[in-house]
C-alpha cells in the first residue's frame, strides 16, 4: 500500500478535528502521537488529506498557517457538498458540533464516500441516528465513531480477561468519571460508551438522575460541551438484556479521573485509562495487568484502522450501530430524570 492511496477530507476544524500536536527535540522519528484528526491523516501512511472544510475563514486561515508546512497544496472550502463533489474522498472525518453530524454523514454516504469516522456522539436524536445508520448500510459505507477509549490497551486487556472467564461470569461494571468535562454528551458519551464495550450487551432499562439545576435539559441544547454549565453530569443505574447490572456516576469536579470495575463471579478488573489490575476473589491475590500488543495512537489508530478495513475488509472496533446504543442510553437518562427519576425501558420510541 503506497504513501497517500486513500484520500481523506476533514468537515469541521475546531481542535479536535486541526489541532497540530507539538513535536518536541527529543521525540522519536516518528513523531508526537495524534490527538486530531488531521494529525491522525499526517501519521498514516496510508492516507493523505487533500480538502479541509469550515464555515469560519479563521479557522480556514489557522490551518494553513498550522499545517501548511506539511501540506501546501491543500485546498480550503466553506461548502462541504462542493469538497466532497470536487474531491471525491475515500476518508471523511467528521468534527464539527454534535447535532451537525448527520447531513453532512448522510450526504457523504448517498455520494460514495466509502468511510467516514464520525465525531462522538454520533447524533443527538435517534432519528438522525437512524437516518446515518441507514444511508451507511444501504451504500457498504464505513461508519466509524470516535468513542476513543475502544481503543484503549487497558481497556481491550481488561475486556479479554473477562471474556476469558477465568474469574467467571461479568455481574456488574461500575463506572467513575469526575472532572469540570464530566458532562453527559462531552464526555459521558465516551464513559457509557465504554460501560456497553464491557457489557457486551443491549439496555434493557434504566433509572437516572441529573445535575441539580438541569430541570429544562430535556434534549441536547448545543454548545458542543465547551461550557460546563451547559451539559450536566449524571447518574444512573443500567439493567442490560444479558443480566449486567452497570452503575453510572458523574460528577464536576475540580479534578480529573475515570476508573471502571469489572466485577466477575470470582473476582474483578480495575480498570483506567493508563493502568488495570485483576483481583482475584478467592485470595485477594492483585496482578498489574499488561496491557498487551494492541496499537495506540488517539486518533491515528482510527483512521489507521479505516484504511486497513477499506483494503482488506473486517469488523470496526467503533461501529455506528453500538455508538446509536451510547445515545439511547444517554436519552434514556435525561426522560427517567425529568420524569421523576422513573425507570425508562429499551428500546426508546424514535
Amino acid at each position: 500500500m503506497s504513501k497517500g492511496e486513500y484520500r481523506g477530507v476533514i468537515v469541521g476544524l475546531t481542535g479536535i478535528g486541526a489541532r497540530r500536536p507539538p513535536e518536541e527535540e527529543n521525540l522519536p522519528v516518528y513523531g508526537a502521537m495524534p490527538t486530531s484528526h488531521a494529525s491522525a491523516y499526517y501519521r498514516c501512511p496510508q492516507t493523505e488529506l487533500v480538502g479541509v472544510c469550515d464555515l469560519r475563514e479563521e479557522a480556514l486561515a489557522d490551518f494553513k498557517t498550522n499545517w501548511g508546512d506539511v501540506w501546501p497544496k491543500m485546498h480550503y472550502y466553506t461548502d462541504y457538498r462542493e469538497m466532497l463533489e470536487t474531491e471525491k474522498p475515500d476518508l471523511l472525518s467528521v468534527a464539527t458540533s454534535d447535532h451537525l453530524h448527520a447531513d453532512i454523514v448522510v450526504t457523504a454516504a448517498e455520494g460514495g464516500v466509502p468511510a467516514i469516522l464520525c465525531e462522538k456522539p454520533l447524533a443527538t436524536t435517534l432519528a438522525d441516528a437512524d437516518r446515518m445508520i441507514a444511508a451507511a448500510e444501504a451504500e457498504g459505507t464505513l461508519l466509524s465513531v470516535d468513542h476513543s477509549r475502544r481503543w484503549y490497551p487497558h481497556y481491550l486487556r481488561a475486556r479479554e480477561i473477562v471474556r476469558s472467564g477465568e474469574i467467571g461470569p461479568l455481574r456488574t461494571v461500575g463506572c467513575e468519571m469526575f472532572g469540570l468535562r464530566s458532562m453527559l454528551f462531552r464526555n459521558g458519551t465516551h464513559a457509557l460508551d465504554t460501560v456497553c464495550f464491557f457489557a457486551e450487551g443491549d439496555p434493557g432499562w434504566l433509572v437516572a438522575e441529573l445535575e441539580e439545576g438541569f430541570e429544562h435539559f430535556t434534549e441536547y441544547q448545543g454548545g458542543g460541551g465547551k461550557d460546563a454549565a451547559s451539559d450536566p453530569y449524571a447518574s444512573a443505574y443500567i439493567r442490560f438484556e444479558n443480566g449486567v447490572r452497570a452503575f453510572y456516576n458523574s460528577f464536576k469536579t475540580a479534578f480529573s479521573g475515570w476508573r471502571f470495575v469489572l466485577t466477575c463471579e470470582e473476582g474483578r478488573v480495575e480498570a483506567t485509562d493508563t493502568s488495570a489490575r485483576l483481583i482475584r476473589g478467592a485470595s485477594f491475590e492483585t496482578t498489574e495487568i499488561v496491557p498487551g500488543n494492541y496499537m495506540i495512537q488517539e486518533k491515528g489508530a482510527m483512521v489507521a484502522e479505516l484504511a486497513y478495513v477499506l483494503e482488506n475488509g473486517g469488523e470496526l472496533v467503533s461501529p455506528a450501530r453500538e455508538a446509536r446504543k451510547t445515545l439511547e442510553i444517554i436519552l434514556g437518562i435525561l426522560k427517567s430524570h425529568h420524569g421523576g427519576n422513573r425507570r425508562v425501558d429499551f428500546p426508546l420510541v424514535v
